[in-house]
């Protein structure tokens, strides 16, 4: 409510009759081995946004020309754009993990070439080779990132990924928003 209240003044507010209510946007994808991707989710037509938190996960998949394995190391980078003001709102491509938190997450496989490929060190099995041990669980259980931002009603926010690793990855991205609406 602070952020909206340095941009509206209370009284503003009530001549302008809004309603405000929380809710969650979604925005994930995959993005193929060594591609770039834009995804996108739309705020919508029932009224102008304002992120307040954001939180999300990836896979930390790579291939080796036999195997896909997990080794850790996040292969995504992003760059966040407010579409309505054609703004981006990092200074250059970032790794996914300096944004979102929880952060990595173990994947049981990736696309090689298109197809599902079985991770070999998903579990510490026997099977899987001396050379991958198995993933460890991410480590960072932080608390969402304070990510504050208006978008407004008919935009979108856009996400221009990278991928530098040569199999499939895959992202989620959880916006914690307040909307503003006329009533």
């Amino acid at each position: 409510m602070n952020v909206l209240l340095t941009k509206l003044s209370n009284l503003k507010l009530r001549e302008a009759k809004t309603g405000q209510h929380r809710e969650g946007i979604l925005l994930q994808g995959e993005i193929a081995a060594g591609q770039s991707a834009t995804t996108k989710v739309e705020v919508g037509t029932a009224g102008t946004i304002v992120t307040m938190r954001m939180s999300g996960n990836f896979s930390t998949l790579d291939y080796d020309g036999t195997n896909v394995y997990d080794d850790g190391i996040c292969h995504l980078r992003g760059q966040l754009i407010d579409t309505d003001k054609n703004l981006a709102l990092f200074n250059d491509f970032i790794p996914l993990s300096l944004f979102l938190s929880p952060g990595r997450t173990r994947s049981k496989g990736g696309l090689v070439a298109g197809v599902f490929t079985p991770c070999t060190n998903y579990a510490n099995t026997g099977a899987a080779p001396t050379n991958y041990p198995a993933a460890a669980p991410s480590a960072s259980l932080y608390d969402a990132q304070e990510f504050t931002h208006p978008f407004t009603v008919n935009s979108y926010i856009r996400l221009d990924v990278k991928n530098d690793a040569a199999c499939s990855n895959q992202f989620n991205i959880y916006f914690d928003v307040i909307r503003v609406t006329r009533k």
